[in-house]
């Protein structure tokens, strides 16, 4: 790993995803690129408060001396961030952008081959999940890259992680990111499948499942736990719980539109409700 993003909006929860991106860094000798987005209508090319990145277009719908008192107020809280001692002997840039958080975060990402997106979330309930969604959700369902998404005060050094799968072709597609970041960490893996009302297997036919995804993936240890409940995304998280997990860890179809309207993405409602943080990956576009 050599480049992680970490957005901020200067909250609680994103204090709690920059003190995870740290610890990151600092295990894989990763750079961090600090991102605050300006929400606004319009796009805008990035600038950092050091002037090192990109130049500054003005904006129509955003008077200048707007903006000019925006950015001095966003330089300096950025420096604040870049100045804690968590950050020594990690090399951080910054970069302030305008325009929708969503998409400048995911091309921030592209733009500076991030490895891995780590962001703080508040999380959305009700119709404002379903016709809005918070910025965290929109960047997992168009992100190319792995995100991990924390909503509460979390361990920076994650030693159970859950990953939630059904064991298929796609899950192959997911689990290689999740390895590698549980090798980091010398963490333990531990394999859930979720049955519910609608979609019930027996033990017997998990079992053959999970021990073909191990041998594919040589990892005939890690432990492997059916839950029923009545939903998949209940049933992870109650896990989760029970075994007082660090992490869940699964993979996104990145729906969007109406797709998403009639048939929310299970890594979706994660990143909103999750006690503990989220490592999603993109299986279309990773």
């Amino acid at each position: 790993m050599k480049k992680i993003l970490v957005p901020t909006d200067f909250s609680e929860n994103a204090q709690g995803a920059i003190d995870f991106a740290a610890n990151l860094a600092r295990k894989t000798s990763a750079e961090i690129y600090l991102l605050h987005v300006i929400e606004n209508d319009d796009d805008y090319s990035g600038i950092s408060t050091s002037g090192e990145w990109n130049s500054y277009v003005a904006s129509e719908t955003i008077e200048i001396p707007t903006m000019i008192g925006l950015l001095k107020i966003t330089a300096a809280r950025m420096k604040e961030i870049m100045n804690q001692p968590i950050f020594d002997g990690v090399t951080v840039y910054d970069n302030v952008e305008v325009g929708s958080a969503g998409v400048h975060i995911n091309a921030a990402a592209a733009k500076h081959k991030a490895d891995m997106i780590v962001m703080g979330t508040h999380g959305v309930t009700g119709i404002t999940a379903r016709l809005i969604g918070s910025t965290a959700e929109k960047v997992v369902q168009l992100a190319d890259r792995p995100v991990i998404t924390i909503r509460e005060n979390c361990n920076s050094n994650p030693q159970k992680i859950v990953f939630a799968t059904d064991f298929s072709s796609e899950a192959d597609v997911v689990f290689g990111p999740v390895k590698e970041f549980a090798e980091i960490f010398n963490a333990d893996v531990h394999l859930l499948t979720i049955n519910t009302k609608e979609k019930f297997e027996s033990y017997l036919e998990s079992e053959k499942r999970v021990n073909d995804f191990r041998e594919r993936h040589g990892v005939k240890g890690y432990p492997f736990s059916i839950y029923n409940d009545h939903s998949k995304e209940a049933g992870i998280l109650h896990f989760a719980k029970d075994i007082k997990a660090d992490m869940i860890a699964i993979g996104s179809h990145g729906r969007s539109g109406l797709a998403r309207f009639f048939n929310r993405s299970i890594s979706e409602d994660l990143v909103n409700h999750s006690f503990c943080p989220v490592l999603t990956v993109n299986i279309k576009k990773s």
